[in-house]
């Protein structure tokens, strides 16, 4: 892993915090605070106290010592940390209200919006144009300077495996909430098909319990022979009897882990 490694892997926890708050307040009297409130406090502990933070002390400041200039991209993502600050404790306390008085405050959707919206594009900006800008003036020492200071920021404030355990929280979050970001819902059958028909290589997709599901190319020539009537067999009834062996071979060690 490598600095930058370290910085998108936050932006991508940061992400997914922000589709589940997002939805979250968008159930509007039915929202749990409960919920919203553990995901305001990820986005300040670690979105803001850890990350933000280790942007602050040390990647921020060496760009402008290799030469960024000081009213450019820099201050432009330090403003926006702030407005994010400010945008978090709002709706911490608007929050916290609902659990006291038990009424939902259409304003909190505004301004959770307006929050989500700012925090999407600062990590768009900041993956797509600050950290190539920075990547083209950072030596390979001043990249490993700062992995080192990352690290040690990380573990100074949250002990050994921080990144994990709120990594692990996160996907605890998920789970509980159906928040997980389903990329393909929103793109049609025949695209998804297309997509992978074009792959120059043939795919076959077998369950946890060797049946085909699927398989590329269905109407195109294909290297290995396959016909509609091998979905739902056994993959083992799609070899000739004498290669079966090698085939539960290969399966065997693939649901091992020793196979890729």
């Amino acid at each position: 892993m490598n600095y930058l490694d370290n910085l998108i892997n936050d932006h991508n926890l940061i992400e997914r915090a922000l589709v589940m708050f997002e939805k979250e307040v968008a159930k509007a009297e039915k929202m749990n605070a409960d919920i919203a409130l553990s995901l305001i406090t990820f986005l300040e502990d670690y979105g803001d106290e850890c990350h933000n933070q280790k942007e602050e002390k040390f990647y921020f400041p060496l760009l402008l010592e290799r030469g960024l200039p000081p009213m450019g991209p820099v201050a432009v993502m330090l403003e926006e940390h702030k407005h994010e600050r400010n945008y978090l404790s709002d709706l911490k306390k608007m929050i916290a209200q609902i659990k006291v008085h038990n009424k939902f405050d259409p304003q909190i959707q505004e301004i959770a919006n307006e929050y989500v919206e700012l925090t999407k594009n600062h990590i768009w900006k900041e993956n797509d144009i600050l950290y190539p800008m920075g990547k083209r003036i950072l030596s390979t020492q001043d990249e490993s300077d700062l992995l080192t200071k990352f690290n040690e920021f990380t573990f100074n404030r949250f002990g050994q495996d921080g990144f994990l355990r709120y990594s692990n929280m996160i996907d605890a979050f998920e789970h509980q909430t159906g928040g997980k970001v389903n990329m393909l819902a929103s793109v049609p059958l025949d695209v998804i098909t297309n997509m992978l028909d074009a792959l120059p290589v043939e795919l076959s997709f077998v369950d946890e319990n060797d049946i085909v599901k699927f398989y590329t190319h269905q109407n195109k020539k294909k290297i290995f022979h396959r016909s509609l009537s091998v979905i739902g067999r056994t993959v083992q009834k799609c070899h000739p009897e004498k290669s079966v062996h090698m085939v539960n071979q290969i399966l065997t060690e693939m649901k091992a882990g020793t196979r890729d």
